[in-house]
């Protein structure tokens, strides 16, 4: 039977975990509107059915709106009407799991298990909850009611694993890696090899620990919380110039993402031994790590209750606070970041992250200013990292603050140290910046720059390509790079558009109408896409379709400045003060005007 890796075997399982399902349902069956119980009700029955199906909408709107507390007060709110009511027993029981309230969550579970006796996260929290008083007989009794072929599946033998070594019968732990092990070169070898160090380590084996320890960073250098695990593990058996010299190499190399300095030195805490709460907690982080990857978000919420489980095994699991406060940024509840990414502690190397994408946020929640200065600070603070003046720049060109996003461009180009092919996105941002302060020189520098560090990326052949032949300049280079960059991203329709605009400017309107038809088909939403198709309309004598094609972009939230041109178009069609020349036409009338 072939090996298979710890990856795939968990994504596997996640197949049929309930949870897995639509936004709205949490992979459960949708329950129905619960039938009102008058008898609950202090003021009478038919004021009691308004008001717990009022709940009940309330809670579903919020849910779909991914605001989990509210949509689990609801609940709540509606279960206190209608105590016994099967249905909203499970709806809150699975909002407080999506809100992170795994301990209001667990008096629940008792009731769901009840009526659902596999139930795959009625018994994982049941499980949680033993292994947090250290009961892990009691755990282990809770997963083997789960259905092993259709919810916890291979999770389980990992987690098994672990609560057989917090029993200290490692030989059973070991056994249960032994079915798990992967083949020797599987992605998965190095994660699997630390989980067999940890136990090793627990056993008193430190000889054994320390070598599947080594062999481990040696297999996965580039990961942060392999090099974390290693590094903890050998300071743990006395190795500490060792481990320190680990995570100087690693913080060196990713010097851009990563600070280290607060795990390495004398002052260094000591880190915390191996337990299966910390083991458990981190097989359930990789869960919610597949599920977050997935592009479907109904899984990326699900992931959102994997990440708090761990968290809630783990209170300092900072991987886990990190990824929360990323998903609620996803779903737009901002405040419920910040506070997430203020769980993760000074000590930790994802704390500069987390200041920097804190400080971010804040301009979301109108604060620009005082994320600018908190980011000033920042940046002034480590003087050798690029990465909050970078922050800075960003934020800064998303505000249409031109000038200033240079210069904090500036301060990051000035401290690359080794200039290679992961920068060539700071040169094309300053490029872009530049650009629209009408300093073209400038900006052809940095855009060729970034082709220079990143030949083949298609935004910059899209915008340095468009540039040149929108200014008449070097029209068949130019053309080349818009139709390599349709070759690398062909479906993207800002670049469809672009090959298409230009076809416009040359005055080929035959092929521009092709190139935007199929602009339009990939962006249909695009106020500018859909003006440029009406223009193209226009001039191949489609009059009637150019005139529909600008009254749609009016209704596409234009830019303000597009809004009275539009409306001219639609008033008087093209003419001069309203359309772009080809650039045969622009050079000619300069030369008259000369």
């Amino acid at each position: 039977m072939r090996r298979t890796s710890l990856a795939l075997l968990s994504a596997a399982l996640l197949v049929a975990l309930p949870g897995v399902g639509t936004a709205q349902q949490g992979g459960t069956q949708q329950a129905k509107p619960p039938a009102a119980r008058p008898q609950a009700a202090p003021r009478g029955p038919q004021l009691a059915a308004i008001t717990l199906s009022g709940r009940y909408l309330a809670a579903r709107v919020a849910e779909q709106d991914h605001d989990y507390d509210s949509a689990a007060d609801q609940f709540d709110q509606a279960l206190a009407l209608s105590p016994g009511d099967p249905d909203l027993v499970y709806a809150a029981f699975r909002l407080r799991l999506y809100a992170g309230r795994l301990d209001t969550a667990a008096q629940l579970a008792p009731q769901v298990l009840s009526r659902r006796p596999n139930d795959g996260f009625g018994n994982m929290v049941m499980a949680v909850m033993a292994v947090r008083k250290g009961d892990y007989k009691a755990a282990e009794r809770q997963l083997s009611r789960t259905d092993v072929e259709n919810q916890m599946g291979v999770l389980r033998d990992y987690v098994m694993a672990w609560l057989k070594a917090g029993d200290k019968d490692f030989t059973a732990a070991r056994a249960f890696l032994a079915k798990l092990k992967p083949a020797a070169g599987e992605r998965a070898e190095a994660p699997a090899l630390v989980i067999a160090a940890q136990i090793d380590e627990m056993a008193g084996d430190k000889a054994a620990a320390e070598a599947k320890y080594r062999r481990a960073v040696e297999l996965d250098k580039n990961s942060l919380r392999t090099t974390l695990a290693v590094a903890e593990g050998l300071r743990r058996l006395g190795k500490t110039d060792d481990a320190s010299a680990i995570l100087e190499t690693y913080g060196e190399k990713y010097s851009d993402a990563v600070v280290v300095d607060g795990l390495v030195g004398p002052n260094a805490p000591m880190p915390k031994p191996p337990s299966p709460a910390t083991g458990i907690a981190d097989i359930l982080f990789n869960i919610g790590g597949i599920l977050a990857s997935d592009q479907r978000s109904q899984n990326s919420d699900v992931a959102l209750i994997f990440y708090q489980m761990a968290a809630s095994l783990q209170p300092e699991h900072d991987f886990a606070w990190l990824m929360i406060a990323g998903l609620y940024e996803q779903f737009q509840m901002v405040p419920k970041a910040i506070a997430s990414l203020a769980r993760i502690g000074p000590s930790s190397p994802l704390f500069w992250q987390a200041k920097l994408r804190a400080a971010a946020l804040d301009a979301q929640q109108n604060k620009f200013d005082e994320a600018v200065s908190r980011l000033r600070v920042l940046a002034a603070e480590k003087p050798d990292r690029i990465d909050a003046a970078l922050t800075l720049a960003d934020l800064l060109r998303g505000k249409e603050r031109y000038a200033d996003s240079v210069q904090a461009y500036d301060t990051v180009i000035n401290r690359l140290r080794n200039t290679d092919e992961r920068h060539w996105m700071v040169f094309f941002s300053r490029g872009i910046a530049f650009e629209r302060l009408k300093m073209w020189p400038k900006a052809e520098l940095d855009m060729k720059k970034a082709l220079e560090l990143s030949p083949e990326q298609p935004h910059v052949l899209n915008y340095l390509g468009y540039s040149w032949i929108d200014q008449g300049m070097h029209l068949d280079e130019g053309m080349k790079m818009l139709q390599r960059a349709t070759e690398l991203r062909p479906d993207d329709g800002a670049i469809t558009d672009s090959v298409g605009w230009a076809f416009y400017r040359l005055g080929q309107y035959d092929k521009s109408v092709e190139w935007l038809e199929r602009a339009t088909e990939q962006k249909g939403d695009d106020a500018t896409i859909t003006e440029h198709l009406g223009d193209a309309y226009w001039h191949v004598g489609r009059r009637r379709e150019a005139r529909f094609q600008w009254e749609r972009a009016l209704h596409q939230k234009p830019d303000k400045d597009r809004i009275a041109v539009i409306r001219d178009k639609l008033a008087n069609g093209l003419s001069a003060s309203n359309d772009k020349p080809t650039v045969y036409e622009k050079a000619a009338n300069g030369k008259q005007g000369g």
